[in-house]
């Protein structure tokens, strides 16, 4: 068995803990959080040896480590997996700033230890589909692209606190465009519109075109103001067109859909619970983790993706600030 520790037992850590406690090769060593009663809950819920309230006790019975906290803590707590030779899967973004983002990754590619990052649209049948279909060449040439991502008000204001939008919600789409389109981003434009959520001073919309070096042009959008009964509380689109063809994917899309006073489209993609057990794209990239652990995979999604991911996901937030292009120089890639 592959010990596993959670670092982070929040919204996202606590499916990360449920994933490992229902998966055949791992364990949960530990559970840890500074909020002692979560970390308690989490560890107890989920058969935790130990739960824990600081991160540097946890490597000592940890194969592997997940880091699923807000990421001004992310540098630190994944250096510290790293130093402990820890296999790690971080959340996205990789840290809270560039630099460090950038160290971490060029840490990442020196390492042998397994270093993922938690791009759950990688593990998504549709996303994974329709990045198949453009990499190996059935779309033609990739000659533009759109991604769309909107959430509910109340989930805006729920995380919004931690910072910018394009960090906690269109990071995923820029991921999804970067691994599509076999080019680096050469500049970037954007609009944001401010308002609704001025409370917690984040922008309501941010609209973002990006040009690739082989001129390949994408939209990003991004929008934080639905209501709060959209069905499934998000609305996402996906897509490419090439010289060939063209794939589109929408979410929550028509899976299932259920009236009973009211209308909704629940996830069955992302996190589902069928048969009791956890399933989806979060089950599916902690089966892969587990499974470079062992030595048996390579994770679809590296810290340097994330890395490239963020750094676009930057570059649009200071377009949209001062009206500007950004251009993205290629020395600055890893």
């Amino acid at each position: 068995m592959i010990d596993v520790t959670v670092i982070g037992c929040g919204f996202m850590g606590e499916f990360h803990a449920r994933a490992v406690h229902e998966h055949p090769l791992l364990r949960l060593a530990s559970a840890v959080d500074v909020d002692e009663e979560r970390a308690d809950a989490v560890a107890t819920k989920y058969g935790a040896d130990e739960a824990l309230t600081e991160h540097g006790d946890a490597f000592a019975d940890a194969d592997a480590a997940i880091v699923a906290t807000p990421e001004p803590y992310h540098a630190e707590q994944a250096h510290a997996a790293l130093d402990r030779d820890v296999d790690l899967l971080l959340e996205k973004p990789p840290t809270d700033d560039l630099d460090t983002a950038r160290a971490l990754a060029e840490r990442a590619l020196e390492t042998d230890l397994v270093t993922g990052v938690s791009f759950v649209l990688r593990y998504d049948p549709a996303y994974a589909t329709a990045r198949e279909r453009a990499q190996n060449g059935d779309l033609g040439e990739i000659v533009s692209g759109r991604a769309k991502r909107a959430i509910t008000a109340d989930e805006s204001r729920r995380i919004g606190a931690r910072g910018h939008p394009n960090f906690y919600m269109s990071i995923h789409d820029i991921d999804a465009l970067l691994a599509c389109i076999d080019s680096r981003v050469r500049s970037v434009s954007a609009v944001e519109r401010k308002g609704e959520l001025a409370d917690i001073d984040v922008p309501d919309s941010v609209q973002a075109l990006l040009e690739f070096e082989n001129g390949t042009t994408a939209v990003v959008e991004g929008y934080g103001v639905l209501p709060a009964n959209t069905p499934g509380g998000i609305q996402a689109a996906f897509e490419l067109v090439g010289t060939n063809g063209s794939v589109s994917v929408d979410t929550p899309g028509t899976t299932i859909e259920v009236l009973n006073g009211s209308f909704d489209r629940p996830d069955t993609r992302h996190w589902p619970v069928i048969n009791g057990e956890m399933d989806g794209a979060v089950a599916r990239q902690i089966d892969r983790f587990a499974k470079a652990v062992a030595g048996d995979a390579t994770m679809v999604a590296t810290v340097e993706d994330g890395y490239r991911a963020q750094r676009v996901a930057d570059a649009i937030r200071r377009a949209a600030e001062t009206d500007s292009i950004v251009d993205l120089d290629p020395r600055e890639d890893v």
